[in-house]
């Protein structure tokens, strides 16, 4: 089923590709604010049918937009109205809620009776119990599962929804037309049967329902349209928490606020733009998207993982997407760290997986988290966040050399660095491990955290504490980033403890973690020290760490570009030999395109560099295929058939947007242009590898600390312009000294894809 998905700040809507939320859907379709959804059910009817789609688009983030038309009705006299002669359009958008004008035109020569309905209940449920989750820690169904859902009030031409939480919150939606409908009846809650005629190309089929529905409101606007004259409804949806005074807007002028705010967003960023049509349209999706997913918080600019699961604070999720777009955007690491500071670990609770210094996996605020039945608040389960921070902040440093801001992070610096020595090496053995002690903690705490991404060949669950494969290579990579930063800084002594560190890690695990028989890497270690042997697109993230030999590096490489691991739209997370293989699972065989990233990147450090391009080629091709050019969390991990020119299939229940499937586009470019920064020593490294299907670049106000500089790359060479500041071009060794003078940069006509797509 086709999603449409709206977001603005922390308020989004899901619904199916007619603009509803039908009765008893399970994918997560709904208004939802602040891990609450505070309309469960939104369905429209007109003459008793739903109405026939023909366009509907939800490309702009905030705005959607659906266009339909009639089936066949008799009117009231007994004249027959046809099909397609009455457009219905659906306009809609969100910012602090929901507004939607509902648009109707008659093209008959005469009058048309309509009665147009709007179903609309909350069931106020907390997103852990939409997602599924239904049991306390002792294993006992939740008794009562939430609080008390009230009956709807109606006052000052306000209709309200309400619910009190268990937490003694209360809730409510808020429901206003501008145009009072014909009627308006309360529904009191528990079994309707309702009678839709769903219309097809061929027939028309009614379907009689039963469902539960909380207490809700039934709308009907009694209309006669006339020949050729407009008529529109317009509705404002307000979600509130406590005592919060939704407030109202105007259509058309909050359209033009958040148009103009994305205007601004993306004149904020670094300006990129190609030859390639399709993959300037990939880059600017990316980064659109990014911003709707970003929240602004009183530490900066911080991005939620994903909609509709994830629409939350996380982690990993937050660390990896500022590292692919550093080069876009430097201010959503910053932003990003000081969140993560400020919510790093400062206790032993086995509750929330938490430990002194460790960086946080999720945070929620929700119903069910603020009463104590999950323990996200915040929750600390991930075993990568706590080196990945590491990585992020020499990262950011390396881009930004901010004084105030390394004397700022430092000390939440040296705890996650206690952190991994100490709390995160579980059994002492030299790697980190994860094992939760929470009764509702994560099985599993890498990057694929789902209960079943770590097993045997014979289906045996992998046992804790588990050493994964990429946790390593984290570790290694922030130890000597870190000890290069501490190095120029001053601070010798750590410095070259944590290089000897590193390189003791280096060592051990190239043997623990090789598989000779394989020749390739395990994917973990498991209590018992035995290797995981599943061959993953993990290995690949052990390239970007840089923690694997150089002889075990190429080996690996060929085999993620083998065709058990490479499906021709991308790098599998599980290899199709597994018997765990399951191109339709989450973390089984399907592919990621963050992951893919990470990898491309990986290999072009190992100067792997057609490896890389096959990488960011594969999920590119891939990424033309799905709607609006959007990378989406993830995809089955079907072989690409050229025979029959298959499309990537999707993944039912992926987030999308997704916070590092939007860094992926930038990231690849990142990669392609082989770019490294150096602000302290004012240097910024270039080593590019065009694609074939890419022949010009243009990159305009790249920030390296304080400098701003415009760089052209094509197959002809390199020409940089400085904007401001100093700084030097370095390109495979050898120096460009920018110019201070203006030249042009424009990009040459737009290339035809090539035949290979």
């Amino acid at each position: 089923m086709e999603k449409l998905v709206l977001i603005e700040d922390q308020v989004f809507l899901v619904s199916d590709e007619l603009g509803d939320v039908p009765f008893g859907n399970n994918l997560g379709l709904g208004l939802y604010y602040l891990d609450t959804r505070f309309l469960s059910v939104f369905d429209l009817t007109i003459n008793n049918s739903k109405p026939i789609l023909l366009s509907g688009s939800a490309e702009q983030n905030f705005m959607g937009h659906l266009q339909m038309a009639n089936p066949a009705w008799l009117n009231c006299s007994g004249e027959v109205v046809r099909s397609h002669t009455v457009s219905i359009r659906r306009n809609r958008f969100v910012d602090c809620g929901l507004e939607e004008r509902i648009g109707l035109f008659n093209y008959n020569p005469f009058p048309v009776d309509v009665e147009l309905v709007l179903l609309l209940a909350a069931d106020f449920k907390d997103m852990f119990q939409v997602r599924g989750l239904t049991r306390e820690p002792n294993g006992k169904v939740l008794a009562p599962s939430q609080g008390k859902i009230l009956a709807p009030e109606y006052q000052d031409s306000t209709i309200s929804l309400n619910y009190l939480g268990l937490d003694d919150v209360r809730r409510r939606t808020d429901i206003v037309f501008e145009t009072p409908p014909t009627s308006l009846e309360f529904l009191a809650g528990g079994s309707h049967e309702t009678t839709t005629v769903i219309q097809s190309a061929s027939c028309a089929t009614a379907v009689a329902q039963k469902e539960s529905l909380p207490p809700g409101v039934k709308s009907v606007f009694r209309l006669i349209l006339e020949p050729n004259k407009p008529y529109s409804i317009t509705m404002y949806v307000r979600p509130a928490v406590a005592d919060e005074k939704p407030r109202r807007s105007f259509f058309d002028i909050e359209v033009k606020e958040l148009r103009d705010s994305y205007e601004r967003w993306f004149a904020e960023c670094t300006s990129i733009e190609t030859d390639n049509e399709f993959f300037n349209r990939m880059l600017r999706r990316g980064q659109s998207d990014l911003r709707a997913l970003l929240t602004y918080r009183p530490t900066g600019l911080f991005p939620s993982a994903g909609i509709p699961w994830f629409a939350a604070p996380f982690g990993r999720d937050a660390l990896i997407t500022s590292l692919q777009t550093m080069m876009l955007n430097s201010d959503i690491a910053v932003g990003t760290l000081r969140f993560l500071a400020l919510h790093q670990g400062k206790e032993v609770s086995e509750w929330r997986d938490e430990q002194p210094g460790k960086i946080m996996h999720e945070t929620r605020v929700g119903e069910m988290s603020r009463r104590g039945a999950v323990p996200h608040t915040p929750y600390y389960g991930s075993v990568d966040s706590t080196p990945l921070f590491l990585i992020l902040f020499s990262e950011a440093m390396d881009w930004l050399d901010d004084d105030d801001l390394y004397a700022e992070l430092l000390p939440s610096a040296m705890a996650a660095l206690e952190w991994i020595d100490e709390f995160g090496d579980v059994d002492g053995d030299g790697y980190i491990e994860y094992q939760s002690l929470s009764p509702r903690g994560l099985r599993n705490q890498g990057w694929k955290d789902s209960r079943d991404s770590f097993a045997f060949p014979n289906g045996e669950p992998a046992e804790p504490p588990i050493a994964c494969i990429e946790a390593q290579g984290y570790v290694y990579d922030a130890k000597l980033r870190l000890a290069k930063l501490l190095a120029r800084k001053g601070d010798g002594d750590l410095a070259t403890r944590l290089r000897d560190d590193a390189e003791r890690l280096r060592e051990r695990f190239a043997v623990d973690f090789w598989m000779e028989e394989e020749r390739y890497c395990a994917q973990g270690l498991d209590r018992d020290k035995r290797q995981i042997p599943s061959v993953t697109s993990e290995a690949g993230h052990c390239l970007w760490s840089g923690i694997l030999k150089p002889d075990q590096a190429s080996v690996v490489a060929d085999r993620l570009l083998a065709p058990d691991l490479f499906s021709g739209w991308g790098i599998r997370t599980l290899s199709s030999r597994s018997p765990n293989f399951n191109p339709m699972s989450y973390h089984n065989g399907s592919v990621w395109p963050h992951d893919n990233s990470i990898v491309a990147a990986g290999l072009k450090s190992y100067g792997l560099d057609e490896y890389a391009i096959q990488t960011i080629t594969g999920i590119f091709l891939a990424g033309l295929r799905f709607r609006y050019g959007r990378l989406p969390e993830l995809f089955c991990g079907f072989d690409r058939d050229l025979r029959y020119q298959s499309m990537p299939a999707e993944y039912p229940v992926s987030c999308s947007p997704q916070a590092w499937a939007t860094g992926a586009p930038v990231f690849f470019l990142h990669t392609i242009l082989g770019i490294r920064a150096d602000a302290a020593e004012r240097k910024i490294y270039l080593r590019p590898t065009l694609p074939g299907w890419l022949n010009e670049v243009v990159v305009r106000n790249l920030r390296v600390g304080k400098a701003k500089i415009d760089i052209l790359v094509n197959r002809a060479g390199i020409t940089t312009a400085r904007q401001s500041g100093d700084l030097d071009v370095i390109v495979d060794d050898s120096v460009i000294t920018s110019s201070s003078e203006s030249i042009n940069l424009a990009p040459t006509c737009m290339q035809k894809m090539p035949f290979f797509v």
